[in-house]
């Protein structure tokens, strides 16, 4: 029984992450499965339901992930681009409506992700520009405050269909733009020269 829920989650979040959240019903979900609809109400109350655990386990795997890339990290340049790295091999899989789709119908998910940003996300992002600052990689005159909720604003703003419309923008090129206009906003000389290095021994051509 414990195996089928799981198959149920797995599918659904792959469905979620490939066509958005709201576009995808239960019907759907079950039709992928090859099962009906009422074997899926056996595990899960709702929709609602489903898209809160994916959220949970998608957000959990996320903050894993970033204490790895931090342990390893050597300083707040390698940090924030080992990030980006990261966070550019997510955007080349996830439909660029889900986290608008969240946002809009799924108050419960919401709420996840929102506490997500404010305990893991922007705290980490204050104590790095801290760091960067005291480092000199970062320009002194910067208020961590400020630009740290600046970033958590410039992602939700990146997956706003009503402001940038799939017809009309590129949502990768999009993520870039907002994320490379932040680096070099904040950085001094000194975290420029690092942070082209790192480029040069990370970056493959299709990551520039």
């Amino acid at each position: 029984m414990e195996n089928i829920s799981e198959k149920i989650l797995e599918t659904a979040g792959s469905l979620f992450l490939k066509y958005g959240v709201k576009s995808i019903s239960m019907d759907d979900i079950a039709r992928e499965l090859s099962i009906s609809k009422k074997t899926i109400y056996l595990f899960f109350k709702d929709k609602n339901e489903i898209v809160y655990l994916i959220s949970e386990r998608f957000l959990q795997e996320q903050k894993d992930k970033f204490d790895r890339i931090q342990e390893e990290s050597k300083d707040p340049i390698e940090l924030l681009y080992g990030g980006t790295l990261h966070a550019r091999e997510i955007f080349e899989k996830i439909n660029p409506y889900i986290l608008f789709d969240i946002r809009k119908y799924y108050k419960d998910a919401w709420r996840l992700y929102l506490d997500f940003e404010k305990n893991v996300m922007f705290g980490s992002l204050v104590v790095t520009l801290q760091d960067g600052i005291k480092k000199g990689l970062f320009r002194a005159d910067i208020d961590v405050q400020i630009l740290a909720t600046l970033r958590m604003e410039e992602i939700k703003l990146a997956f706003d269909k009503e402001i940038f419309p799939a017809g009309s923008f590129n949502f990768k090129e999009v993520q870039y733009q907002i994320l490379d206009h932040f680096f070099y906003g904040i950085m001094t000389e000194k975290g420029y020269a690092l942070l082209n290095k790192y480029k040069e021994n990370y970056v493959t051509d299709d990551q520039i």
